[in-house]
């Protein structure tokens, strides 16, 4: 039987990859009953507030946000795969890490899920299945892939300038995966002084614009106005 522990573990997994995936309505209000359900024992009395904002969020509000932070043509986005964070590129080392580690585990992605293993919207819905299952794989995948990038993936978050909703999400990240490294006895990894890889890849300032006009990916046939 998963220890309480874990299962609020689980949890958090879930609530966080519903957030780094492209969701729809029915998906949002799946995520929206477990932001409630939480928010009635928040982490650190410091994430109230985060979680106050969330939950008078709708649809809407948390669908446009989504695209501007991580989708929008006009600005750099910020980059969800753990891989470049790690190389300043998708589809490195930290792939075939998760890809590794994922196989030892008895799930397997589905062929019509295009996400790539290392995205953290697919990490983390992982993490929530493999945590009910094997611990063991839940600690390699957190250890090898999440914690040598998660801080910075949490500080992109929290600096962009269209993030206003997933900057509390990001608060909420921040507190749970400190907690997540003092329950496995895994040290968080050394900052290192000077660019990332990932900015230095990104070869500009993060989220400066580099188009004229706003232009969706979602809404892909705007770019025949180009």
């Amino acid at each position: 039987m998963i220890e309480d522990i874990d299962l609020s573990r689980k949890y958090f997994y879930e609530f966080f990859s519903k957030v780094f995936n492209f969701i729809d309505e029915n998906e949002f209000n799946i995520w929206h009953k477990q932001l409630l359900i939480l928010a009635k024992s928040p982490l650190d009395e410091s994430l109230v507030s985060d979680f106050n904002k969330l939950c008078e969020c709708d649809f809407t509000q948390l669908k446009a946000e989504q695209n501007a932070v991580f989708f929008d043509f006009s600005y750099v986005n910020v980059p969800i795969s753990a891989s470049f964070y790690d190389e300043g590129r998708d589809d490195g080392k930290m792939k075939l890490q998760a890809c590794e580690i994922i196989r030892k585990s008895k799930f397997r992605k589905k062929e019509e899920c295009r996400q790539s293993e290392d995205e953290f919207g697919f990490l983390f819905a992982f993490m929530a299945s493999v945590i009910e299952y094997d611990l063991k794989i839940a600690q390699q995948l957190f250890r090898f892939v999440i914690n040598p990038v998660i801080d910075e993936f949490i500080q992109k978050l929290q600096i962009h300038k269209n993030s206003n909703l997933y900057i509390c999400i990001a608060n909420i990240m921040k507190v749970f995966f400190a907690n997540e490294r003092a329950y496995l006895e895994i040290q968080a990894p050394i900052k290192k002084e000077g660019k990332s890889i990932a900015d230095e890849a990104l070869a500009r300032l993060p989220y400066e614009p580099r188009l004229p006009t706003k232009f969706s990916k979602i809404n892909i046939e705007e770019l025949s106005k180009l």
